[in-house]
């Protein structure tokens, strides 16, 4: 197998040699002995530096996008406990090749190591996250994310002076690198052997358990600190220093509260260690883990005993209300809560009451409704309001699932009134709860669009500089592509994440019919793509873009039919659309997300414009690798996010802007050629008998050419005259009952041309 060493760490340039197992045993279990300059030995101790290796076939330098195959797989174990070690033994049982050798950090109890494994073949780098994934699955022990870096460095065994170094191997059979490939398609569960007992998979050995655990503290953490759990889950750094002790407190307080109790430790060190590693913690990141640790089980002991205070109040309150039999009995199910915010669960008090001889009565209000419905376990959270598509959902709710949205109103009504609610005199009409269903659902409003991009971990490897040559084979200016391409995707993550940003430039893709063009950007863009039919001037324009991420003008026809080329820059402009919601009262004013695409097979598209070309980015394009997109979608979006997060800017310099209008302009329509093509199509698509004699230029500008009778001008007038010259008109003074206008004669070639059939409806090209 092929390995990359390594000088130190501060060498880029890889030795790659061919080595077999027998070698790397024997190199994995032999430590080199280092003097730390202090002790305790701090994270960073510079003694580890020295020889290193990568367990990969690689290139040039290190960087990602050199590595052609992993040949090993290598998993660093820090900072756990001998119980979390445990499943390991069952590697040698189920008859694995390994090698496991302590690190420089490594101090019993507290065990820091890494182990290494052989695969059957070399794993491809696109293959690499789905092997690792399965591989962790199999192995059941948490290991350092840092781990799947594809050009990771690390280095050779190394145990500092007094103390213990530790280091075994053993012979075997390979990781088998389609068995879990496999696995990790189908969703299976790997086990080591068949004979292997089966343990409980720890909640930090996938990734899918981190993203809920990141996912759990985004839902629940106050207003207050979703700020710090946002950087804190992007890998930013905690805090400066002089902050950074107060900001541990409420960062571990917030994970405790938010988090099952029962959460292992190492999960959350998992989770938050690209964080740990990104502060400039004065004692290093190990005394930081540790200290947010021993936070961490403070935080707890808080927690337990609120808990528990949360629980006796909770059974209280439903028996006053004679419904003991609904009352949780367990502390594991109260609804997660951050430190210091309201229980969710003491809505109850806030039920408009009344007493009778027998029994305390629910008052029949609209306030009542909304509690119940915001609150109540088996609709918390169940009538959602979708901030992309500004529409009202319903999920996990006790109605049946085929309710048809105009029927909500009336089956929640029969809901209540043949539930306990209703015993207890809540008894709503349907046109009280279509009163409360909309503000209920604003409560609930949650952005599937954020939570996406917010939830992508880009992989290191860059990929967004070459996006139009790579994904959809543009060809021309290479600095030109490899500017707009990226700063195109940064901008539409700026519209998702910043609603109402400023963003006043169309990307458009060129080339042949089925070329999938529109593909391209609905595969980007999944359910948030639209390409419906774009009318500036109508109210429903405006909703599209409120509703939608990517809005594409296909075959730019709205391009194409706007008379009114400032109008059409006006709209490519706007930061906000003003609407009315389908059954809505009034108007609404919402901030954009989307952004505006345009496809053609045309050569020259763009309306005449002396004002300029700039908001125009036209690409043409040869080839469209719709399977890479596919692919590379999440990895392409995740990086613009952080890229977007780092403040890289997504509008062009001067410079940049002058080379983009010199690129648009070369598709402008040479002087009057639209307006030819639109008036002979206009009269050629009447049959020959139909046709007029002689037109007023009036009727050409609306009806030809679609100019609305308001916004005709002289410079209008001149301009559609001089077409018609060129296309053989000729003008005269007619005179009707003693008024004299002007008219155009139709010359003979185009009142006898052949009638020209529109096209036959049928599937619109990509």
């Amino acid at each position: 197998m092929r390995v990359a060493f390594y000088e130190s760490a501060q060498d880029n340039v890889p030795r790659v040699e061919d080595v077999t197992w027998p070698q790397l045993r024997a190199l994995f279990t032999t430590h080199r002995r280092s003097q730390c300059p202090q002790s305790p030995c701090p994270s960073r101790c510079p003694a580890k530096n020295g020889p290193a290796w990568s367990p990969v076939d690689i290139s040039e330098r290190r960087r990602n996008e050199n590595v052609r195959a992993v040949t090993l797989a290598v998993f660093d174990l820090d900072h756990l406990t001998a119980e979390q070690l445990a499943p390991l033994d069952e590697l040698e049982r189920g008859g694995y090749a390994f090698a496991l050798h302590s690190t420089h950090s490594h101090r019993p109890p507290d065990y820091c190591l890494r182990l290494i494994m052989p695969l059957s073949r070399p794993v491809l780098p696109r293959e690499w996250p789905a092997v690792r994934t399965a591989a962790l699955a199999l192995l059941r022990v948490p290991a350092d994310p840092a781990t799947k870096d594809l050009s990771r460095l690390y280095y050779l065994p190394d145990a500092p002076e007094g103390a213990e170094p530790f280091a075994e191997s053993t012979d075997g059979r390979p990781l088998d690198v389609d068995e879990l490939l496999a696995s990790a398609r189908a969703g299976l569960p790997v086990t080591a052997s068949p004979s292997a007992p089966s343990a409980p998979m720890d909640a930090a050995s996938t990734t899918t358990d981190q993203h809920h655990l990141g996912s759990l503290l985004r839902r629940h953490a106050r207003p207050e600190n979703k700020a710090l759990i946002g950087r804190v889950l992007r890998g930013q750094p905690l805090a400066p220093r002089g902050s950074q002790d107060t900001t541990l407190q409420q960062l571990m307080s917030t994970v405790a509260f938010c988090l099952p109790t029962d959460t292992p430790d190492a999960a959350i060190v998992e989770l938050l260690r690209p964080c740990y590693a990104a502060t400039d913690w004065e004692q290093g990141t190990e005394h930081l883990i540790s200290e947010a640790l021993k936070k961490l089980h403070r935080a707890r002991v808080r927690k337990t005993e609120r808990d528990a205070k949360r629980l006796v109040e909770h059974q209280a309150l439903w028996e006053r209300l004679g419904i003991s039999t609904r009352a949780i009995t367990s502390t594991s199910e109260l609804t997660p809560t951050d430190e210091g915010q309201a229980d969710p669960d003491e809505w109850m008090k806030q039920l408009v009451t009344y007493e009778t001889r027998e029994e305390t009565r629910l008052r029949n209000l609209e306030a009542n409704i909304y509690t119940v419905l915001l609150h109540a376990p088996e609709w918390r959270g169940a009538l959602r309001f979708n901030e992309v598509t500004k529409e009202l959902e319903l999920s996990g709710s006790p109605l049946r699932a085929d309710v048809r949205p105009d029927e909500l109103d009336s089956e929640i009504a029969v809901w209540f009134q043949n539930s306990e609610y209703g015993r207890l005199g809540l008894n709503p009409k349907p046109s009280h709860v279509r009163e409360v269903l909309r503000i209920v659902a604003r409560q609930n409003a949650y952005d599937p669009l954020r939570d996406y991009l917010e939830g992508l971990v880009w992989d290191g490897k860059p990929r967004i500089d070459t996006f139009l040559e790579r994904y959809l084979g543009a060809t021309g200016d290479t600095e030109h592509l490899r500017t707009i391409g990226p700063k195109w995707l940064i901008s539409a993550v700026a519209r998702a994440l910043r609603p109402g940003c400023k963003v006043d430039t169309v990307l458009i893709l060129e080339g042949p019919q089925g070329l999938q063009k529109s593909t391209a950007f609905r595969i980007l863009a999944g359910e948030w793509f639209s390409d419906a039919p774009l009318d500036i001037g109508n109210k429903d324009s405006a909703a599209l873009a409120s509703q939608f991420w990517v809005q594409e003008m296909a075959e730019l026809e709205t391009v194409r039919r706007a008379a009114d080329v400032q109008a059409l820059k006006a709209y490519v402009s706007r930061n906000e659309d003003i609407y009315r919601p389908p059954y809505g009262r009034v108007t609404v004013r919402t901030p954009r997300r989307c952004v505006l695409v345009g496809t053609t097979n045309s050569e020259e598209y763009l309306r005449n414009d002396p004002s300029g070309y700039r908001r125009w980015w036209p690409v043409r394009c040869t080839s469209i690798d719709i399977a890479a997109l596919k692919q590379d979608r999440a990895q392409l979006w995740a990086e613009a996010v952080v890229r977007f997060h780092q403040g890289e800017q997504w509008w062009l310099t001067e410079d940049q802007a002058e080379r983009a209008e010199a690129q648009a302009k070369e598709r402008s329509e040479t002087p009057n050629d639209g307006k030819r093509d639109a008036i002979v199509q206009w009269l050629t698509r009447m049959s020959p008998a139909r046709r007029p004699a002689e037109v007023p230029l009036l009727q050409v500008a609306e009806e030809a050419l679609g100019v609305p009778k308001g916004q005709l001008n002289a410079a209008t007038d001149r301009e559609i005259a001089s077409v018609l010259r060129d296309l053989g008109f000729r003008n005269r003074i007619q005179c009707v009952s003693g008024v004299r206008r002007r008219v155009w004669v139709v010359p003979e070639a185009l009142r006898n041309a052949p009638e020209e059939k529109p096209a036959t409806a049928g599937h619109r090209p990509h």
